[in-house]
């Protein structure tokens, strides 16, 4: 089972992606967070995030956020200008700043504006397009309307997550409207959505033997160490697992000193990594790490943290 790092903005960065494939491995390629035309423009942070120069020896795919032909065309102009011979369009995004303005997740109610993108697509040969989606924005049967366009056009993939935009991640999966969206899809199909823990990829594996791909993300961001798990022929130790991370964290956070304008935008920038990162850590811990006020705070709060599990790891469930 091949596994693909799902973007999520704000946290999957050049830096992450890098330090991930080179400390962890596992992953079959990782998808950049959306680019997009803003103001008529492409976003600086989005070019870096892009750069061949940024993504050295790291499989991955550039994702776009494209509202028309027209911003798919000068996206996939710019992927292309940039070396790149893949790309993903995302019909998935539930954020409502960016649903409500027809993009992402709020494509989905728009079979004319998804027959325009698509048809954009076959201009550009020498691309491979994927998709990633969501069952639909409002409702959950939205996609019938697109499946036939979809067909219709030449991907390598869909990245389904069985929910609707408007429940962001909150509520469960619709696996039983996955089942029926892969039975009419004629393309592969990588299953997308609350595939947290080794449990719950065993259990989807058991239900769809025959599905060959997974896409995580915010598993993968809580437990970056679930793809060695899952693709290496001998599991590591807990003891050896939380010395690697332990060892990833810091080199994140290295990375982040190195390049943070000050202490300030340095403690934003680490905080921000434990919205997602090592929930199963010790508690009283990690609430020290995320409490932490300067830059000595934390080291010593993330010292302590990975002190005190590692002391206690054979106690500690960490699949």
């Amino acid at each position: 089972m091949d596994i693909h790092f799902a973007p999520l903005q704000g946290y999957t960065t050049a830096l992450y992606r890098r330090l991930h494939h080179t400390m962890w491995g596992g992953v079959e390629c990782y998808y950049t967070p959306f680019v997009r035309i803003e103001k008529g423009d492409f976003r600086r942070r989005d070019l870096s995030d892009i750069a061949l120069e940024n993504n050295v020896n790291t499989p991955v795919i550039p994702q776009m956020l494209p509202r028309d032909a027209e911003e798919l065309q000068r996206l996939t102009e710019l992927f292309l200008s940039n070396g790149y011979k893949r790309a993903d369009i995302n019909m998935g995004c539930p954020f409502p700043p960016v649903a409500l303005h027809g993009r992402g997740s709020g494509l989905l109610p728009h079979k004319e504006m998804v027959a325009e993108l698509m048809q954009a697509t076959k201009a550009y040969p020498e691309m491979q397009f994927s998709v990633k989606m969501r069952l639909g924005w409002q409702e959950p049967d939205e996609w019938r309307e697109l499946i036939d366009i979809l067909n219709d056009t030449t991907l390598t993939h869909i990245a389904l997550h069985p929910r609707i935009g408007r429940q962001q991640y909150k509520g469960s999966v619709d696996i039983k409207a996955f089942e029926e969206f892969r039975l009419k899809c004629s393309h592969k199909i990588i299953y997308n959505g609350d595939l947290n823990t080794v449990a719950d990829i065993e259990r989807f594996k058991s239900q769809f033997p025959t599905i060959e791909d997974i896409m995580l993300g915010r598993g993968l961001l809580a437990r970056p160490y679930l793809s060695t798990l899952l693709t290496s022929d001998k599991a590591p130790s807990n003891s050896e697992i939380i010395e690697r991370t332990h060892a990833f964290h810091n080199a994140l956070y290295n990375e982040l000193q190195a390049t943070s304008q000050g202490e300030s935008q340095l403690m934003q920038r680490a905080h921000a990594l434990w919205e997602y990162f090592l929930p199963q850590a010790p508690r009283k811990e990690r609430k020290l790490v995320i409490k932490s006020s300067s830059a000595r705070q934390y080291q010593i709060a993330t010292e302590q943290l990975f002190a005190s599990w590692h002391a206690d790891c054979n106690n500690t469930e960490l699949m």
